[in-house]
This record gives structure tokens, C-alpha cells and sequence, in this order.
């Protein structure tokens, strides 16, 4: 018997995957198959000979369970059935949709998606109309997972999900920076201060944890097909718009794709003014859960990069946030609501 090293995380073979595992569903003739990422799990792209385009996801060891990426499934398939264009997940010839392999470092689930047609949305060309039809068509994804209910257990994106495991991570980093540490934990005291005073007016229910702007793509007809349901779960539907919201204002485009996302979500589903005044809150605690998933993944990623630069990047962000929503005088809901209102009538 051969002994190995032990490995925390493989790339699997891309030939081996293809007379494995590929060869248990009815595709037709396989052209091309690659690796194409590595990234919280790993990505394989294949075209068959018409043209068609799959995604192969091989799962790392010990990130998602088995109960977890039932879950991701089962909701994929509900939400596909009312009509929201989703990558969908396909089975075997079997009829089953998720395979496992004993790998080096222990088991990896696989699943093999539909391809999302399309490319991804270019803000910086049509930042109004591109963000408006996402903010719809994030809005069709809450709706249509209303009623979603599944017999398997994930985990809930919730405080501990966000920010208290997060904490844990970033702390592990920060031992040479205390002031740094002291502060972050101050930071925590605060939001968990404020979450405590509104958490129990908050509309709760599947949120699909990433919708940043991308994971989606756009096809010629404007329709907007979603991926990469890797983050989702039970959560607050205010921190899954609050993410699009994050992302613009990463990148000195708040204002512009903020307004117009939440334009296009409200007229497909109602946001209630607690939802809307917890938005701001939730970008900080975006922010915190990103700074403690990349820390959580160095071990698989490399800790190269995760240096100095990268944690004033980070605490920059959260000190201009910070001074933004606890040193300033909020806006009640209701001057928040008709503020908003009346911007988004302007777009």
C-alpha cells in the first residue's frame, strides 16, 4: 500500500474526473474539459459537442457536509421551478445529483451545474440598468424561495455566522497589532449593541449570502442567471441586499448602483422600513465575516497575501464605515424611506 503525505487540499485530475465521474451522465460527446479555478471550492468548465457548456464543482474537505450541499441543492432546484434562471444542479444517469470521491485529504463532493449563459454585468458601462435588473432579479430569488423549506440542515447566516467566528480568525492574525485588535473588538461591541436593538423587527428567510454584483450572468435577451449559491442559507434579508450595497461602496459606486439596485428590487418585493435602516449596519458586518473567510481559508489559500497592507486595507474600510454610521446621526426610517424615494425617482 502506498503512504502519502498528508495534504490539506488537492486539484483532482482533470482526466481522471472525466472517465470517472463525467462518464456518469448522459452528455454526449465531451470537446473540451479544464480547470478553470480554484477558489472557496474548485471549478471545472466542459463543453460538449453542440456548444453546451457545464460547471463541475468539486467541494473541499470539511467546508460544506453533505446536509449543506443538499440544501444548496434542494433550494436550486425550488427556486428553478418558479421560474428564476439559476445554474441548476444535474443528476446521473442514476438519477443522483451528488457524487463523493475519497480524496487525499479526506472525502470531496461533487455536483455538475448548468452553465450560466451570458456574461457578467459591466457596471461601469451601464451602471443604472445593470444594477436596477439585478436588484430585480435578487428580488425574484426572495420571492420565489418564500415558501422554500428542505429536510436538510445547513448553517443559518446569523451573528455567529457573520461576525463571531469571523472574530476568531481575524484575532488570530492581529497578536502584533493589539491597539488594532482592541479596537475591532470595541467595533463588535457596538454593532452587537445596535443588532440587539432591532434583530427582532427583521425579515428573516433564505438568503443566497453573495449577491455582490456578480455571481450571475447577463445573455444578450437581458436575462440574469445566478451561481454559485456556495454562501447561502436562513439569514436577514436586509444583510443579502446589504451585500450588493458593500460591494458598490468598495468600489466608489455607492450611490449610483445602491440607488438603482433598490429601485429595481422594490418593484418586484417590498422592503420594510426596519429592513431598510438595517442595510447600512449590515455593510460593516459584510466586511467583518470577509476580513474572517479569508483569514478561516489561508491554510488552503496561502497567508502570503493576507500581510500588513492587507489588514489596513481592511481596517480602513471599517474605520470609514464606523465614523460613517455611529458617529453620525442616523436618519429615522421614515426620512430614510422618502429619501430614498425620492433619489430613486431621479435614476
Amino acid at each position: 500500500m502506498n503512504h502519502y503525505f498528508p495534504v490539506t487540499h488537492s486539484i483532482l485530475s482533470v482526466k481522471a474526473l472525466e472517465t470517472d465521474i463525467l462518464s456518469k451522465y448522459a452528455l454526449g460527446t465531451i470537446v473540451d474539459f479544464k480547470f478553470l479555478r480554484q477558489g472557496l471550492n474548485d471549478t471545472y468548465i466542459l463543453t460538449i459537442a453542440n456548444g453546451e457548456k457545464f460547471i463541475l464543482r468539486v467541494y473541499r474537505t470539511n467546508w460544506r457536509s453533505l446536509p449543506d450541499i443538499s440544501y444548496e441543492i434542494d433550494v436550486l432546484n425550488h427556486i428553478s421551478k418558479k421560474g428564476v434562471s439559476v445554474s441548476k444542479p444535474l443528476s446521473q444517469k442514476d438519477g443522483s445529483i451528488i457524487q463523493s470521491i475519497p480524496a487525499p485529504e479526506g472525502t470531496r463532493y461533487i455536483v455538475l451545474f448548468t452553465y450560466a449563459v451570458g456574461e457578467l454585468p459591466l457596471y461601469e458601462e451601464v451602471s443604472r440598468n445593470n444594477a436596477f435588473n439585478y436588484g430585480k432579479a435578487a428580488a425574484k430569488i426572495h420571492n420565489a424561495a418564500q415558501d422554500f423549506k428542505s429536510q436538510h440542515i445547513r448553517f443559518s447566516i446569523d451573528i455567529k455566522h457573520l461576525i463571531d467566528i469571523p472574530m476568531k480568525s481575524i484575532g488570530s492574525i492581529l497578536s502584533h497589532r493589539q491597539d488594532d485588535w482592541l479596537y475591532l473588538q470595541h467595533l463588535v461591541d457596538k454593532i452587537h449593541s445596535q443588532f440587539d436593538r432591532m434583530s427582532s423587527t427583521l425579515e428573516q428567510g433564505f438568503c443566497h449570502g453573495d449577491l455582490h454584483g456578480g455571481n450571475a450572468n447577463i445573455a444578450d435577451d437581458g436575462t440574469i442567471t445566478f451561481y454559485d449559491f456556495d454562501c447561502c442559507g436562513w439569514g436577514w434579508r436586509a444583510y443579502d441586499i446589504a451585500v450588493f450595497r458593500w460591494s458598490a461602496r468598495l468600489r466608489n459606486k455607492e450611490n449610483s448602483r445602491w440607488k438603482s439596485f433598490l429601485k429595481g428590487y422594490t418593484e418586484e418585493r417590498t422592503i420594510s422600513d426596519a429592513d431598510l435602516e438595517a442595510v447600512p449596519l449590515f455593510i460593516g458586518v459584510r466586511h467583518l465575516w470577509l476580513l474572517g473567510l479569508h483569514i478561516s481559508n489561508g491554510g488552503d489559500t496561502g497567508f502570503g497575501w493576507l500581510n500588513d497592507a492587507y489588514i489596513d486595507r481592511g481596517l480602513k474600510f471599517l474605520h470609514d464605515w464606523d465614523k460613517e454610521y455611529f458617529s453620525k446621526k442616523q436618519l429615522s426610517s421614515s426620512i430614510l424611506r422618502q429619501w430614498l424615494t425620492k433619489k430613486c425617482s431621479l435614476m
